[in-house]
């Protein structure tokens, strides 16, 4: 793969140079708070590679034609109530946090202020992985797919790209003729975004982000807002942290949401995916009444539970997706991205996954079922796990799957204003915004994508958790 980082040296001038531009153009991150000081929380740029990174062109063309059948298939997915009660029964029971999430699903079922319309903002994952029969070919696998609360399409897209052709001007490299894809994801999610606000009816209500009390990615959400008010200046959007809401919303008789007596069109969740982040019965509570409402959600409860590693697992069994898709090309394309998982359910064939993790643990990975990032297991982690809770049900709680060994390629890495060479891999996003209405996905486009890269020698971690970087693609 080309290779542009062990051609150039770097200065600390263009280190410099590279920084100011990320502040100037909105690449930037809070910093973690300092409890101890009641100051300001004090921003700076969020990480990311001086370069772009090589990656298949053909790959990258296989990601982006499967987008829009992910969002058909995990649509009819939430929509099967049998199904999701089946696939999820044992991880229900040794999961207090799905089985929480499902409790409120059934709730939903029959509710007579059921709102139809949805908002799905989905981010697809892969990893380049050799094809076994041509070494020189890399394939995409699908790592997982973010249903919820999958970021960064504010301040680590089209906004990366630029500054990485501003750093190769710099270097005096040309990148007129390197393939730099076109990336749309944040203009194109806004859009989705308020196309749905619209289908609510009412111009005076609003559109609540719904954030976390601590949030160090509020850029990356500004941006989205800011860009929605482009598309068009009559949305309201309103930042409400779940916490502070807990004594301040409620619902009328006609199902309408309220948050501090302002009605609400849409709430739009980059919380509420993490057990820490419901530290009380009342969290839950309000998760249901606002799940009950006729306001619009993104997600609703049903496609967050579809985002649960489980899900993915079974739908990867054979026979499985032919259940929800009747079009053989398109489940041919779905099948083709797909890496290998493995049920660790109490039966004879989770019996054998834990043996296998357990004497070979360099080629996988325990999956629990969570969004976030850095909640993987590897080797003597994964071990030592599965080595406790292997004989039991609590092992119903994760998933398998098989490592994926990615190309290695230099890159420069720019973290906290210094720069350090790093052997890097990468992990590519595709962003999907859709609506639907009832049982049909009615405005399903593929928007844009995110490059992550982090040394090789991190085994887990996204950009927030401080592991990965913001990188963009040449596709060669």
């Amino acid at each position: 793969m080309q290779n542009i980082a062990t051609d150039v040296c770097v200065t600390k001038h263009m280190v410099n140079d590279a920084v100011d531009f990320s502040h100037a153009t909105g690449i930037v991150m809070l910093n973690k708070p300092d409890e101890s000081s009641g100051d300001r929380q004090k921003s700076s740029h969020a990480p990311f590679t001086m370069y772009p990174s090589s990656f298949s062109k053909s790959a990258f063309s296989q990601t982006q034609s499967v987008q829009d059948d992910i969002h058909s298939l995990f649509h009819k997915v939430s929509r099967d109530v049998v199904f999701l009660e089946e696939v999820l029964r044992s991880t229900i029971a040794v999961d207090s946090f799905v089985k929480n999430l499902f409790e409120i699903y059934k709730a939903t079922l029959g509710n007579e202020f059921a709102q139809k319309v949805e908002i799905g903002i989905y981010r697809s994952d892969y990893m380049l992985q050799k094809s076994p029969g041509e070494p020189a070919v890399f394939l995409p696998k699908q790592i997982e797919i973010n249903t919820m609360a999958a970021s960064f399409f504010g301040i680590g897209t089209n906004k990366v790209k630029r500054l990485q052709q501003y750093n190769l001007r710099n270097a005096g490299i040309s990148f007129d003729n390197l393939n730099m894809p076109e990336n749309g994801a944040l203009g194109g999610i806004a859009r989705v975004m308020v196309e749905g606000w619209k289908k609510y009816g009412n111009p005076e209500a609003l559109f609540v982000f719904m954030i976390n009390k601590s949030e160090t990615n509020i850029y990356d959400q500004r941006a989205i807002e800011y860009a929605m008010y482009e598309y068009d200046p009559a949305v309201k959007v309103r930042r409400k942290v779940f916490d502070n809401c807990i004594s301040t919303t409620r619902t009328d008789q006609d199902g309408k949401l309220f948050i501090d007596d302002e009605e609400v069109a849409v709430v739009y969740f980059r919380t509420c995916y993490m057990p820490d982040q419901f530290p009380t019965n009342k969290h839950w509570e309000v998760r249901k009444l606002i799940e009950l409402s006729s306001a619009i959600k993104s997600p609703s409860i049903a496609h967050q539970l579809v985002g649960s590693k489980k899900i993915q697992q079974v739908l990867a069994k054979p026979g499985v997706l032919e259940k929800f898709i009747k079009d053989e090309d398109a489940v041919k394309r779905l099948r083709g991205t797909f890496a290998d998982l493995y049920s660790l359910d109490m039966n004879a064939a989770g019996d054998a996954a834990v043996k296998l993790a357990i004497e070979k643990p360099e080629g996988f990975v325990l999956k629990p079922q969570r969004e976030g990032g850095g909640n993987n297991l590897y080797d003597s982690e994964m071990v030592e796990q599965l080595t406790e809770i292997g004989g039991d049900e609590r092992r119903c709680a994760y998933i398998l799957m098989e490592k994926i060994i990615p190309p290695v390629q230099k890159n420069y890495i720019i973290y906290d204003h210094a720069c350090s060479m790093a052997n890097t891999v990468s992990e590519l996003g595709i962003f999907g915004a859709f609506l639907t209405n009832g049982d049909e996905v009615t405005d399903s486009h593929t928007v844009g994508h995110l490059l992550r890269s982090k040394s090789d020698k991190h085994k887990d971690g996204g950009v927030a958790a401080g592991v990965a970087v913001l990188d963009s693609p040449i596709l060669i």
